[in-house]
């Protein structure tokens, strides 16, 4: 018996997102529509209700143009476990690359057809990323152009040589096999090779992975430190108020 994966979809109004309902129906054996919203109220509350396994997240809601592109850093930070999915018109590449830099798994042109939005729902449920060639190029040039790039992380530096961590360290930078291949003095065959074997050992399929996961990793880090700036403010305000009650 095939595994149904449960997925809420939202667009830019009520009647797309019933003609995205009709069009699931006819594979309902795979996928289980567990919510439909247009606006962001009705995204935020479908959300918590339903706590789905796949989202798709029109760029477009109701609201106004890039409306649910804005919802991905809240989407993202409260539904982890949700993979989600931000479904748009085109690729401008500034929008691909704030969607994987907000947190979605995956990027899809609604021009395309629906059996492969199907394949796109089922590849990131089973953890991969979904993009075209194009919008993985428009990723891996936006972060190289970041004022600081995402580093490799200590924990999965553990897992690597030094010298897969050498190439490694420069790919989420930006540079080409053959650019690493000069600046490391080797041969761009042997710069792949290193590259494969880091992805097997980190669990990621390609540089766009293995970015967005560093990334990823430095947003967490940011934010447990907030966090416990934020604590650490907390506990010395309360310090001072009780010596001045004293």
């Amino acid at each position: 018996m095939i595994q149904q994966t449960s997925v809420l979809i939202s667009d830019s109004s009520r009647m797309h997102c019933d003609l995205w309902q009709k069009a699931f129906f006819s594979v309902r054996e795979r996928f289980n529509v567990v919510a439909a919203a247009s606006t962001t109220v009705e995204l935020l509350s479908a959300m918590h209700e339903n706590q789905p396994q796949v989202a798709i997240i029109s760029s477009d809601l109701e609201d106004g143009p890039r409306s649910g592109s804005r919802m991905l850093p809240e989407l993202c930070r409260t539904f982890p476990d949700t993979k989600i999915i931000l479904l748009m018109a085109g690729g401008d590449p500034e929008v691909v690359v704030d969607a994987f830099r907000f947190g979605a798994v995956g990027v899809f042109d609604r021009n395309s057809p629906f059996d492969l939005l199907c394949k796109s729902i089922e590849i990131v449920s089973n953890g991969q990323i979904w993009a075209n060639a194009g919008e993985m190029r428009a990723v891996m040039r936006g972060f190289a152009k970041a004022p600081r790039p995402p580093k490799l992380d200590p924990i999965a530096e553990g897992h690597v040589t030094r010298r897969e961590a050498a190439v490694v360290r420069l790919a989420i930078e930006g540079l080409s096999n053959r650019e690493i291949a000069r600046k490391l003095t080797l041969s761009e065959h042997t710069v792949k090779n290193y590259m494969f074997r880091v992805f097997d050992k980190l669990g990621v399929s390609n540089r766009v992975e293995l970015v967005l996961s560093c990334l990823n990793l430095e947003i967490q880090s940011r934010e447990m430190a907030d966090g416990d700036r934020t604590h650490a403010t907390e506990e010395l305000l309360l310090s001072e108020n009780a010596e001045m009650e004293e």
